[in-house]
């Protein structure tokens, strides 16, 4: 079977949109949520970690209600993405750590409130979690670790670090967080068993894949 395309000139007959694509459109157009107005509000809760508004809200079907927000530290975070190459392979660093709030240890990026989003604020968590210093920061993008209640955004900074660089023996001296490297294909399998369960840590795998951001020198 021969198919031939063929390209619409200049003279051809303009055709208006099918109702398929009509129906679409109108589907598309309906689907579009509206917003919550903030009507009042005030602080409930606040220390130098956290602050908890709540605020007198009209949702978008017009009825009143309160919802509540949380705003850890600044509002700002950084996690970071360290890369070392061992024998031509790209290998990732993860921070082991207990977190109290779900009673167990877990394995994750060097993450931390910050002042900004800056690659220098990601090298001072880095640094402090891992004891590396880096060589080059590369951006992979922002995140909101729960849009539902948490203000916060963060940034995903990849870095690159020289094997002489790595301090086996480092521990966080507040957390007690030890370091570990993987290759990303470890690392995806310990994704899909489960053993990997920091919803960021998760979020900034799914950057580093989509971004094509595995090389490393």
């Amino acid at each position: 079977m021969t198919i031939t395309a063929t390209t619409p000139t200049d003279d051809a007959p303009v055709t208006s949109p099918g109702p398929i694509t009509e129906a679409i459109a109108a589907i598309q157009a309906a689907a579009i949520p509206g917003i919550i107005e903030r009507l009042d509000g005030s602080t409930v809760l606040e220390n130098k970690f956290i602050r908890v508004d709540t605020e007198t809200v009209r949702f978008p079907n017009g009825a009143l209600g309160q919802y509540s927000t949380i705003t850890s530290g600044s509002g700002l975070g950084v996690i970071t993405i360290p890369f070392v190459n061992f024998r031509g392979i790209p290998h990732l660093g993860l921070v082991r750590q207990y977190r109290y709030p779900v009673g167990d240890f877990t394995l994750e990026f060097p993450r931390g409130g910050s002042d900004d989003l800056s690659v220098d604020e990601a090298a001072r968590e880095l640094v402090e979690e891992t004891g590396l210093d880096y060589h080059s920061g590369t951006l992979l993008g922002t995140l909101r670790p729960d849009t539902g209640i948490l203000t916060t955004e963060v940034a995903v900074w990849k870095t690159t670090h020289g094997i002489e660089h790595i301090r086996p023996g480092h521990v966080e001296d507040e957390t007690g967080a030890k370091v570990e490297w993987y290759s990303y294909g470890e690392l995806t399998g310990m994704v899909r068993n489960g053993h990997i369960t920091c919803g960021m840590t998760l979020a900034a795998i799914a950057l580093l894949g989509a971004g094509g951001h595995m090389n490393c020198p």
